[in-house]
C-alpha cells in the first residue's frame, strides 16, 4: 500500500496543480472514489495557501473514469493573518469533477476539548475483516483493509434483514505501518461513510455521494482509522449520515458528512458504487 496518494505537480502558476490519480483510488467501476478527489482539492488548497486545512466541503458534478491526470485551480479568496479561504475547482479536459471549498490556518487557543465519545469497540486486529472489496484486483480493495468493528456483514443483512439503529463501525487502514494522518487521507476515508447506510436500512443499498464536508481536529499518528458512522435519515431518496475519524489512541482526527443518493444494489460487494442513472 502506498503511503501518499495525494502527490501533486506543481505549474507555472502556484495556484494550479496537476494530479495522477493512482489505480488503487478507483472503485471496481473503475471511477475515482469521492473522497479521494476531496483529498487531492485538499493537498491542493493546503498547498496553495502554506496553512492546514480546518474545513473542507465538495459537490460532486461528474464521475472521473480511468487514471488520466487532473488539473486543479485554487483561488484564495480571502488570505487573513491567521485564516485563509479558497476554492478549488478539479477538472479533466475542461469537465470539471468538483468543487471545493475550504478554510485553512492555526490560531492559538489555551483551553481544547472533546466532547463526542469514541464507541467501546474491539481492537482491529480483534474484528473479523468486512467483505465489501474484493482483494487483489488492482483498486481500491487492494488500498483500504476494513475490520467490521460494530455492526453487521453484508450478507447477514441480505439474509435476515431488519434495520439497525443508524450506528456503524469500521477500522479502516491505508498505509503500512503508524504515521500521522493528513487532511486528504481523513477525506478519502471518510468517504466510506456511505457504508454504513446498508447496515441502517437492513437491505444493501449503495450511495452515490453528493456532497462530502470535513472538519479537521488533532492529526497524530495512527496506522487504523475507527469510522464511527451515523445515520440521521433516509429522505425522498436521499440518504443522510456523518461520521467520527479516531485514531487507534482514541484522539478525534475529524469528522465528515455527507448527503447520499440510495440505490438498492444486489451486488454491493463486488462492484462498490452503482453507475448513476
Amino acid at each position: 500500500m502506498a503511503i501518499d496518494q495525494f502527490a501533486l505537480s506543481s505549474t507555472n502558476d502556484p495556484n494550479c496543480f496537476t494530479w495522477q490519480p493512482s489505480p488503487l483510488l478507483l472503485t471496481p467501476a473503475t471511477t475515482m472514489q469521492g473522497g479521494a478527489g476531496l483529498g487531492a482539492a485538499t493537498a491542493a488548497m493546503e498547498a496553495a495557501t502554506g496553512r492546514p486545512l480546518v474545513w473542507a466541503t465538495a459537490q460532486y458534478l461528474s464521475f472521473a473514469a480511468g487514471t488520466d491526470a487532473i488539473d486543479i485551480d485554487v483561488t484564495i479568496e480571502v488570505a487573513g493573518h491567521q485564516t485563509s479561504q479558497a476554492r478549488c475547482v478539479l477538472s479533466r479536459a475542461g469537465v470539471e469533477i468538483l468543487t471545493a471549498h475550504g478554510a485553512l490556518g492555526r490560531r492559538q487557543l489555551d483551553f481544547e476539548g472533546v466532547w463526542c465519545t469514541r464507541p467501546e469497540v474491539a481492537e482491529p486486529e480483534q474484528c473479523e475483516p468486512y467483505r465489501f472489496f474484493q482483494r487483489g484486483r488492482g483498486h481500491v480493495g487492494d488500498l483500504a483493509e476494513f475490520r467490521l468493528a460494530h455492526g453487521r456483514q453484508l450478507d447477514v443483512i441480505e439474509s435476515s434483514g431488519g434495520r439497525g439503529d443508524g450506528s456503524f463501525a469500521l477500522w479502516i487502514r491505508c498505509w503500512p505501518g503508524q504515521r500521522v494522518a493528513t487532511a486528504s487521507d481523513l477525506a478519502f476515508i471518510g468517504d466510506f461513510m456511505p457504508l454504513g447506510f446498508a447496515e441502517a436500512m437492513g437491505a444493501p443499498y449503495a450511495g452515490n455521494s453528493l456532497d462530502n464536508t470535513i472538519r479537521i481536529g488533532r492529526l497524530v499518528a495512527t496506522e487504523w482509522v475507527l469510522m464511527s458512522v451515523h445515520v440521521q435519515q433516509v429522505v425522498n431518496g436521499f440518504g443522510y449520515g456523518r461520521a467520527e475519524l479516531w485514531a487507534e489512541d482514541g484522539t478525534l482526527l475529524g469528522e465528515v458528512s455527507q448527503t447520499a443518493v440510495l440505490r438498492l444494489h444486489s451486488r454491493i460487494r463486488e462492484v462498490g458504487r452503482p453507475p448513476r442513472t
